[in-house]
């Protein structure tokens, strides 16, 4: 068997994908490659991203081959079971082009945990928004591609329970390609999850409600939550509300929409802006309870339909294709080639590189004990 075997989470019972996951976890624990500084592996170019757990770096292999993304989790902050958990759930879901490829073998060094991802040239989605959301045929091609991705994760027994647009990462403008990624909160279905650290816009009102040390089973809705919510900030390039909870003035406004019977005429704003077959798919995706919201897969449903009210949408096609063409002429040239430093490390690593020095000075120094 190999490392994160696609084929170990197989379509199943739920129950199963616990014990599965932990024993795909137990076997690659001793495929762990041990290294005595990662830049023996790799050329460490810059810094893609950092968040609490671990930090992202756009790295060259040493051996040659496509740059990648080089996911390092502090082995002070983070435990050798998450950091197997999150490599073996990368690995097993990377035959999905809606899901970010999890590159083996999984490495150790004296002060990180590390792994190889695939490298989305264009970033995340939170990046591309800027002041203004996504013409429709973007938006579109992002719910679609989502969609499907989180299907296949729900169909095997996984609940993501992190989708936001950061999340999500962009292979080219047009957004004929994204990824869902960070799979470090995936667990299986059944899983508790605790409550979130602090307000989470993406995160549904059942999570926002739980106080610590209270969790809540993870179920697949938490996930069409997050997708309904990042389709309202593909669209609109802000989030609905800052919690999903009362007082927050535009939480209350939806809850009262959703609620109302019989329905308004109208919804409220910023909802107007979208086309009624758009206001129903995300009603159903952000169904306030959560047996009652609809699965992923219903945005397909609604994907001949129009989401957003009219637009130049011939014309947005015709810029894509013309940004297509420069990125084929030279825009999409590999970043970090050249002579450009390498990325810097943090304190324990460049501690780990200065020890090494040093070890290799004493045994090229003669008489040295």
């Amino acid at each position: 068997m190999e490392i994160g075997d696609p084929e170990s989470l197989e379509d199943g019972d739920f129950e199963d994908t616990a014990s599965a996951l932990q024993s795909l976890m137990d076997f690659t624990a001793g495929m762990v490659t041990p290294v005595r500084t990662l830049r023996s592996r790799y050329r460490l170019v810059r810094e893609l991203g950092a968040g609490t757990y671990g930090r992202v770096l756009l790295a060259r292999p040493r051996r040659g081959g496509p740059p990648v993304a080089l996911k390092l989790l502090p082995r002070a902050r983070a435990s050798w079971p998450t950091f197997l958990r999150e490599f073996c759930v990368g690995r097993c879901v990377s035959c999905h082009s809606g899901l970010l490829s999890t590159l083996a073998p999984p490495l150790q060094s004296p002060h990180h945990y590390a792994f190889a991802q695939e490298y989305a040239p264009c970033g995340d989605l939170s990046g591309m928004l800027e002041d203004r959301g996504l013409p429709e045929p973007r938006l579109k091609r992002v719910g679609v591609q989502l969609a499907r991705a989180l299907d296949f994760l729900h169909a095997r027994g996984l609940v993501h329970a992190d989708v936001k647009p950061d999340n999500v990462l962009v292979f080219d403008r047009a957004c004929r390609r994204v990824a869902l990624a960070d799979f470090g909160l995936t667990r299986p279905e059944g899983s508790p999850a605790p409550a979130p650290p602090g307000p989470l816009p993406s995160a549904p009102p059942e999570l926002c409600l739980l106080r610590p040390p209270d969790t809540l089973a993870l179920r697949p809705e938490l996930d069409s939550w997050g997708l309904g919510v990042l389709l309202f900030c593909a669209a609109t390039a802000h989030f609905p509300w800052s919690v999903a909870l009362a007082p927050d003035p535009g939480f209350e406004a939806f809850a009262i929409w959703q609620t109302a019977c019989p329905q308004p005429a109208l919804p409220p704003a910023p909802w107007d802006q979208f086309s009624p077959a758009a206001q129903a798919f995300l009603r159903g995706l952000l169904a306030l309870e959560p047996e009652e919201r609809s699965r992923p897969t219903a945005v397909l449903d609604w994907a001949g339909e129009a989401w957003l009210g009219g637009g130049p949408w011939p014309e947005v096609e015709e810029e894509e294709e013309e940004e297509l063409q420069e990125d084929s002429e030279g825009g999409g040239k590999e970043e970090g080639a050249g002579g450009e430093e390498e990325a810097s490390l943090d304190e324990a690593e460049q501690e780990e590189e200065a020890e090494q020095e040093e070890e290799g000075a004493r045994r090229a120094s003669p008489g040295t004990p």
